[in-house]
């Protein structure tokens, strides 16, 4: 991929160029932002300018046999880590078992999340992805090899917050002993779940959210979306292409739409204080697997943010779908300054307690009666408080 390519971040595009041309390159650089903000463009561009042996200038030649191999993400001297799933493949699953997968996934967009990458390797729901130990031995493996047509050997690791303790303590080593001419590039959306250890020993680089009129140009020039579309795409996207994308396709994911309407039949459920259905709806939702239980939940707390904004009027600070607003027509004026906060911790604790494993039906149990106690309180609830 080449810089030009990577949309917006003009003076992040400017400060890499200007290191790489410097000859100042680290050997671990940490970039933190949401996937479709742009980690992975702007990561791959610099390899390719970093690897390009042609006449460069402020972007990699595209012609030299290192730019066409980086175009097609075979180059022998870039290595990819991402969080993979057990499966059919193998029981300790690595990054490689996948890499035709992940090179089509990127190709395809580079601009995609989390989600996007489960469904492309077909992942059983009910399983977690993660980057997992014996990952380490193949990274370990490849590094102690000289580089095969580069001066330099790079490594991209998508995601290291999905690192075990085992591994990331592994890659901790390898970071404190780098080799030489070997570039690790970490790309995380949640850096603060990094081992603070790691953390220390890569320089940082914040990728924002994109300009809303950045998006809406492009929205604009690649698929020819009339101004005022393209801009309330843009607007609704909140600085993420990837999702820019999947709106103008009109390609909604399954997870997304289930995560609606998951959402709504909670809330219906909560007002109405009926227990046997709730405790049908939490027996649904512990069904699902543990990644699709993570993200409904940041849906819900999505939700509860952009229902509470909406009722100030400030519609530019709203972030909702055609769809999502329809049902916050009438539900936004149930959020307000008493709950807006409960609600959010409540999601929040969820969230941590299902990624700490723990028990589904006791954790969505407990928070639909917290929901409900917030939503709809009793007049001895209120008495109460």
């Amino acid at each position: 991929m080449f810089f030009r390519e990577v949309i917006g971040h003009g003076e992040i595009k400017q400060r890499l160029l200007a290191s790489l041309q410097a000859g100042r390159v680290g050997h671990a650089l940490l970039f933190s932002g949401e996937s479709g903000f742009g980690l992975l463009p702007l990561s791959l561009a610099l390899t390719q300018y970093l690897l390009c042996t042609g006449e460069k200038g402020t972007d990699a030649c595209g012609r030299c046999p290192a730019c066409r191999k980086m175009q097609k993400l075979v180059h022998p001297d870039v290595h990819f880590v991402f969080p993979v799933t057990k499966g059919s493949k193998a029981k300790t699953p690595v990054s490689d078992d996948y890499i035709n997968e992940w090179r089509g996934f990127l190709l395809d967009t580079p601009y995609a999340n989390l989600e996007d990458w489960i469904a492309t390797m077909g992942a059983d729901d009910n399983t977690q992805v993660k980057i997992y130990a014996e990952e380490s031995l193949y990274m370990l493996r490849k590094l102690t090899l000289k580089s095969y047509e580069s001066d330099y050997k790079v490594m991209i690791i998508w995601l290291p917050e999905k690192m075990g303790e085992e591994s990331a303590n592994k890659l901790l080593k390898i970071l404190e002993e780098p080799y030489p001419n070997t570039l690790f590039i970490l790309l995380a959306e949640q850096p603060e779940a990094v081992i603070t250890t790691i953390l220390s020993r890569t320089q940082r680089l914040h990728v924002p959210p994109l300009h809303q009129q950045e998006i809406a140009r492009e929205l604009e020039l690649r698929f020819h979306l009339p101004t005022d579309q393209a801009d309330e795409i843009a607007h609704t996207a909140r600085g993420d292409w990837g999702r820019a994308l999947k709106m103008t396709r009109q390609n909604e994911t399954e997870q997304e739409h289930d995560n609606q309407e998951m959402f709504v039949k909670l809330m219906r459920l909560c007002w109405e204080r009926k227990m046997l259905p709730v405790n049908q709806f939490v027996q649904d939702l512990t069904a699902r697997g543990r990644e699709s239980q993570k993200s409904f939940l940041a849906h819900c707390i999505r939700m509860v943010r952009e229902n509470f904004i909406r009722n100030f009027g400030l519609k530019e600070m709203v972030y909702m779908t055609a769809k999502e607003q329809e049902f916050s027509r009438k539900f936004s004026p149930y959020v307000h300054e008493e709950n807006v906060i409960p609600l959010c911790h409540e999601f929040e604790r969820a969230h941590v307690d299902v990624s700490h494993n723990g028990n589904g039906k006791i954790i969505f149990t407990d928070l639909c009666i917290k929901v409900m106690q917030n939503i709809r309180p009793t007049e001895s609830s209120r008495r109460a408080t």
